[in-house]
């Protein structure tokens, strides 16, 4: 059988960095952007510093044809997309590995200067100094950087002799456990996406569990369409405003039922940027029908509740081209509705219902 996890111990905190700056190890366009403020990133650093444990990195070991994944990175000052047969995806652990780097390395972005992060001698311990003429701080990049470390740590050296004083020591004793720190690394190699998307959403990041959406959001983008961009469009029309906003599902699913007539996680991974700009505009007229569908059926609150069957009654239009429902269907549709509504259709197995519902709005065309 085919391994798909492999649990790494040998790496430590600069083989991390290193990975990370030779464009080994990948930011996915999934993920969150980058977010942690100095304190966190500072009582990170110092639970290092203990020696505290700070948890393992979950990568994800993804085939080349998964290469649209990656996010730009050149606010962070790392490598572009580089071509690789495989790429290393950060599941777990983005905000920690991204702190890690522009403190140890001392960037600055977004306006924040992060190598003012010092390691106090006598306190031992890592901060944001309050005055420059502040005594006894090392910029944590000066510590991690071994060329300038040695600098500072030869001169260090004489001051002690002169001044009878032993932060050399202490500053050596940092040095080491950066350098030596162990991380362990989780590693998967799931091909199969609808695994990865199972990976991906029992994977909690700060709260935040990631989506079905986040997927497809990072498979169908390129520099001429974004799916999250066209879909805020859509929720800020005027005739929406009273009605709330459709949430992503609604979309994806739309448009991989109209593109394959199924709207399983794996049809709507299959969705790339050509297929969704070839099938967008059409796709967004059909649920603009169907909203004028729904309003016509005296539903004119919130939306929240009935959005399951949007992408369902959406395909009536998508695959007949009407603007508005035949006389001789509209009945059956409505009473299909209100049907599937009160007797909670969706609630079980939906996506198999959804497919047998798509039949039947086929059955009725032709």
């Amino acid at each position: 059988m085919k391994q798909k996890l492999e649990i790494i111990n040998n790496w430590n905190l600069k083989k991390l960095i290193a990975e990370l700056e030779i464009g080994q190890i990948k930011i996915p366009r999934f993920q969150r952007g980058y977010i942690w403020e100095r304190p966190k990133i500072i009582k990170l650093l110092n639970s290092i510093g203990n020696q505290y444990p700070i948890g393992s990195f979950f990568l994800w070991i993804a085939p080349k044809k998964y290469k649209n994944f990656i996010r730009e990175t050149e606010d962070l000052d790392l490598p572009g997309i580089i071509d690789h047969d495989k790429y290393k995806f950060i599941l777990d652990g983005q905000q920690r590995i991204i702190s890690l780097y522009m403190s140890l390395r001392g960037k600055k972005i977004n306006g924040v200067d992060y190598s003012q992060i010092s390691y106090n001698l006598d306190r031992q311990n890592f901060h944001v100094p309050r005055l420059k003429r502040e005594k006894n701080n090392v910029p944590v990049w000066k510590i991690f950087d071994h060329d300038t470390f040695m600098e500072i740590y030869a001169d260090q050296a004489l001051k002690d002799r002169k001044n009878k004083t032993n932060y050399a020591k202490v500053l050596h004793e940092c040095h080491q456990i950066f350098m030596n720190y162990p991380i362990s690394i989780v590693k998967s190699y799931n091909e199969d996406l609808d695994e990865v998307v199972e990976i991906f959403e029992r994977i909690n990041q700060g709260g935040k569990r990631l989506s079905i959406f986040d997927l497809v959001q990072a498979t169908t983008w390129d520099k001429s369409f974004d799916l999250k961009d066209k879909i805020k469009d859509f929720n800020n029309q005027r005739t929406m405003k009273k009605y709330g906003n459709l949430s992503n599902k609604v979309f994806t699913q739309a448009l991989a039922i109209n593109v394959s007539e199924d709207c399983r996680n794996t049809s709507q991974l299959k969705l790339t940027a050509d297929i969704c700009k070839n099938n967008w505009e059409q796709t967004k007229q059909s649920i603009n029908n169907t909203i004028d569908f729904m309003k016509n059926m005296n539903i004119r609150n919130d939306f929240s509740t009935y959005q399951l069957f949007i992408p369902v009654i959406q395909y009536y239009f998508f695959k007949s081209g009407f603007d508005s429902i035949l006389d001789e269907h509209k009945k059956e549709v409505e009473k299909w509705f209100w049907d599937a509504k009160f007797s909670k259709r969706y609630s079980i197995a939906n996506h198999a219902k959804i497919k047998e519902d798509i039949n039947w709005i086929k059955e009725m065309l032709s």
